[in-house]
């Protein structure tokens, strides 16, 4: 199944088994999509500048198990807004070239997602991304990878999930990455810094006793900050 749109179109999918679906177009569009349903794969490319994949309001919406997602815009003031609410062995992927684009991902709004893979790359400047997964309901297991080129991008994750596994690339100057694991089980952090003037910061709270918080860093910068904080409770 293929969906080609050349204007600002409501996509609503529902789906049982199986389906895949390539969404395509150009500048100043928008998708918004209500998908519930086992299976799917779904990929969106927009090219040009402010097309948007739902908003704050009315955001795109995923609901079931074993689901392949993947948007790559490409261009300035794009916007995606979009909710994995339930189900299990999902993957989201997202990649941005150009500036000022905003993404914002919940996982987990109203159920548990166990099982789930976030990969973002943002190749530009000024670009912001906000991750929550697990806030909404609960969630079992998450990885998610973070890459990102340029100047002055601002991405914050929350993690509160059983065992978040956190890796991210940052190349460039004045990015500001902030990450929060916490929960009842081990996690980790991963993460390679380059450029200038790059400021970090971890919160990893592990109330679990015997489980452990661990974090790795590669920082090769001037003129930045790591902050790190690990501890059993209100970091």
């Amino acid at each position: 199944m293929k969906y080609l749109f050349n204007i600002g179109v409501w996509v609503s999918v529902f789906l049982s088994l199986f389906v895949s679906a390539t969404i395509a177009w150009a500048a100043n569009n928008s998708i918004y999509i209500t998908q519930s349903g086992t299976a799917l794969t779904m990929n969106i490319d927009q090219i040009g500048n402010s097309n948007v994949v739902g908003t704050t309001g009315t955001r795109a919406t995923f609901t079931g198990s074993t689901i392949t997602v993947d948007v790559d815009q490409t261009g300035d003031s794009n916007t995606i807004a979009a909710t994995v609410a339930q189900g299990n062995n999902t993957s989201f992927t997202v990649n941005t070239t150009g500036d000022s684009n905003v993404s914002s991902i919940i996982g987990g709004g109203s159920g548990d997602i166990a099982g789930t893979d976030f990969d973002y790359a943002a190749t530009g400047d000024s670009n912001v991304l906000t991750f929550v997964q697990g806030a909404s309901a609960a969630a079992t297991s998450g990885n998610q990878d973070f890459a990102v080129t340029g100047t002055s991008n601002d991405v914050n994750v929350r993690c509160e999930v059983v065992g978040c596994v956190n890796s991210w690339t940052v190349s460039g100057n004045s990015n500001d990455i902030d990450t929060t694991q916490t929960g009842n089980a081990n996690h980790s952090i991963t993460g390679v810094i380059t450029g200038n003037s790059n400021n970090i910061d971890v919160d990893q709270t592990n109330t679990g006793g015997s489980t452990t918080g661990i974090l790795s860093i590669i920082a090769t910068t001037s003129s930045g900050t790591i902050d790190i904080d690990q501890c059993t409770s209100g970091c």
